[in-house]
């Protein structure tokens, strides 16, 4: 009925059916009350009662005629904790001894039976249920401050765990890059050991580049900004240049490549760079937990309903089992041996993932921990669309050229004196008029003085932005642009396209990309 306190199950539990009318009695008299009523008359069977029942209160005499209630309240604590069912013993005479003992084992208080009166036990019983239900909560806020505290602490180890694996993982190609450029500043190099000493630097940059693109594609994944672009692709295509990219070690740990591809449906609606880039991780991991002289097998299949699965097996020292249901978490490597022996930063998996959710497919992990080796598998939906493109890696050689590369003007803006030297200097070789400035004021005197068929300027410059300086040739005359930056989030490839810039190229610049890039602005529309 509308207006009246929720009903509270109480269990009376006295040998003396006098009190026990009491206390009913009583109880039902208190103003605001509103109980439902149990009772029982001895130790014998009280649990099953209280267990059954699950009473909101028990009135608990002290002595009972086949046990002792403090006995009984000791065995309800250890059957149901300490705070489980809130407990007002009653007992014929006051003794403090007996009240100490009384609360001491759990009770919430303890009432002389010939000083009772309604309203004294009606606060009783209420003041009980409320300071047990207080006590829960505190006890369940207590617990969830431990876990939290607990979480605290691993999430602080991960992320040391993480720094120190980060610095060791962009400190390492910088220690061959500084050993090469010291042995060629120190030595008279024949030509053969100078171009091996620029292989070793360049693939080590590309280590580092290649580095810094994981926790940018990281940061988009948390951000929900991953994109792909779909189309109908090739899958084994994708496949063959993924391993060219592997090529290199696979053949220095002598690791025999199998091929089963027997999947006759392989076109798939992809991103044909990102899906090159799953199967890059995957190989990648794959070359690094193999022994040298191992095997590593590359098979296809179709499975009903127009899918591919496409596996990449190993013969490497698999997966602990234990850890198999994180092994797609960001960070995750298993044990930190794993990590010392392996290296890596423990986002390959974790990006792997993410594109193949972005593709709407799956990607499994198995491992069986007797003959070892890993095994993964991408499922994808193939599509009856002939493929849109053909997949390749980028050439490093010209594409479409521009007749007189002497006669186009082009405006280099870069602060950085070496990298400005060294651009200029590739650009230059091209057989470009290539213009050098350092900052927003000289790159609009120079435009000033000679018309630039392009500009390619860094987005930070000491005296504005890139943009700002866009801004401003276009004011003299329209100017197009290629952005350099060390940043490369969405957000800044949106801001530079929003400015003018026809492509943002991120930093370490890779001459392919910017060559394509310069070669597509030249040769497009004015």
């Amino acid at each position: 009925m509308d207006g009246l306190p929720p009903i509270r199950k109480l269990l009376i539990l006295d040998d003396n059916g006098i009190d026990r009318e009491t206390c009913r009695r009583y109880l039902t008299k208190a103003p605001g009350s509103n109980y439902e009523f149990v009772e029982h008359n001895s130790v014998e069977g009280a649990m099953d009662i209280v267990l059954s029942e699950r009473p909101d209160c028990i009135l608990l005499d002290y002595h009972l005629h086949d046990g002792n209630g403090v006995e009984f309240l000791q065995e309800l604590v250890s059957v149901g904790g300490p705070r489980s069912f809130p407990v007002v013993m009653l007992t014929g005479t006051g003794n403090e001894a007996i009240a100490v003992q009384v609360m001491k084992a759990g009770a919430q208080d303890y009432l002389v039976k010939d000083r009772l009166n309604p309203d004294l036990l009606h606060r009783a019983v209420e003041n009980a249920m409320y300071k047990a239900h207080t006590e829960r909560l505190l006890e369940q806020q207590r617990r969830e401050m431990e876990q939290l505290f607990l979480e605290t602490q691993e999430a602080n180890a991960r992320k040391d765990q993480f720094l120190a694996a980060l610095s060791h993982e962009l400190r390492t190609p910088l220690t061959p890059v500084l050993a090469a450029v010291t042995a060629t500043d120190v030595e008279n190099s024949d030509p053969e050991q100078l171009r091996n000493m620029l292989a070793v630097i360049r693939r080590n940059v590309e280590l580092e580049a290649r580095l810094i693109d994981d926790l940018l594609d990281l940061t988009r994944i948390s951000r929900g900004k991953l994109e792909v672009d779909l189309r109908p692709t090739d899958l084994h295509s994708l496949l063959h240049h993924a391993v060219e990219t592997c090529q290199e070690d696979i053949a220095h740990k002598q690791l025999t490549l199998v091929w089963q591809l027997d999947a006759s449906l392989c076109t798939v609606q992809a991103d044909p760079a990102r899906m090159q880039q799953v199967f890059w991780n995957l190989l990648k991991n794959a070359v690094k937990f193999t022994p040298a002289g191992g095997r590593i097998v590359i098979s296809t299949r179709n499975e009903p309903g127009e899918r591919i699965i496409a596996e990449v097996k190993d013969t490497g020292v698999g997966i602990d089992p234990s850890f198999i249901g994180r092994i797609f978490d960001a960070f995750e490597q298993g044990s930190p041996e794993i990590t010392r022996h392996f290296g890596g930063l423990g986002l390959g998996l974790a990006i792997a993932k993410a594109l193949v959710d972005a593709h709407s497919g799956t990607i499994q992990a198995e491992s069986d921990p007797t003959t070892g080796g890993a095994a993964f598998a991408v499922t994808l939906r193939c599509t009856k669309q002939a493929p849109a493109v053909s997949v390749s890696t980028p050439a490093s050689g010209p594409a479409n050229d521009v007749d007189g590369h002497a006669s186009i003007h082009l405006l280099l803006v870069e602060d950085h004196i070496d990298t400005a030297k060294v651009l200029g200097r590739i650009i230059s070789r091209e057989g470009y008029q290539v213009h050098l400035a350092g900052s927003i004021g000289e790159a609009v005197r120079l435009c000033e003085k000679q018309p630039m068929d392009c500009v390619i300027s860094d987005i930070g410059l000491p005296d504005g932005s890139g943009t700002e300086l866009l801004a401003k040739l276009n004011q003299i005359r329209p100017t197009r642009g290629i952005a350099l930056s060390g940043y490369g989030t969405e957000r800044d490839v949106e801001r530079s396209r929003k400015a003018g810039f026809s492509e943002h190229l991120t930093k370490p610049v890779h001459w392919p990309k910017l060559e394509r890039a310069l070669k597509e602005l030249l040769n497009g529309p004015k």
